[in-house]
């Protein structure tokens, strides 16, 4: 259970690398110009999670399917947990320079 945890957490990590970080935003960016569909894959991390995932697994030696499908879940709740985070730091520094 213990690797399975382990990968979850290496696949979401590579995930949300790939689809948010400024590391790979020209690769992002190439691949919205190749496809609307691949730009759409490389910004998506519950669509990316799947294929990072299964090719972790596959690395490995785990069930791709179970990876892939816990990938994608843990790195888009991972990825809306630290967009709110994001939005509520905007709020309040919008709050505290109208205070000023």
């Amino acid at each position: 259970m213990s690797e399975l945890f382990i990968n979850v957490i290496v696949s979401a990590s590579a995930t949300l690398i790939i689809t948010s970080s400024f590391l790979f935003e020209g690769v992002r960016s190439r691949a919205e110009k190749l496809s609307e569909n691949l730009g759409y894959l490389f910004g998506c991390p519950m669509c990316m999670g799947v294929w990072v995932g299964a090719f972790v697994a596959l690395a490995y030696g785990n069930d791709p399917f179970k990876l892939a499908m816990l990938t994608s879940l843990f790195s888009f709740f991972v990825y809306n947990i630290l967009s709110l985070i994001g939005s509520l730091t905007d709020f309040l520094d919008v709050e505290d320079n109208n205070d000023e």
